[in-house]
């Protein structure tokens, strides 16, 4: 059986899940991140031990490039330790 790669037409909302320690870091350095863009940042899930806590991020995306860059800006981000 071959994977083939979904077919996603472009502009469209594409969401991230985004994880840390600290929700108004994560916040802070998203609103840097996307000044120029609209965006919805909401709480999602925290860990049970209360230690990560995960963000629903959602935003408009005009490419596979544009998605690409996106995630690879919010990888560099020290306040977020993962992307889903």
């Amino acid at each position: 059986m071959t994977m083939q790669k979904p077919a996603v037409t472009y502009p469209c909302n594409w969401s991230f899940t985004l994880i840390g320690t600290d929700a108004q870091a994560i916040h802070d350095t998203v609103a840097d991140c996307l000044k120029h863009d609209a965006y919805h940042l909401t709480p999602s899930n925290k860990s049970r031990t209360g230690k990560y806590i995960s963000l629903h991020l959602e935003t408009e995306v005009t490419s596979e490039d544009a998605r690409n860059r996106l995630f690879a800006r919010l990888q560099e981000l020290p306040s977020i330790k993962m992307i889903l």
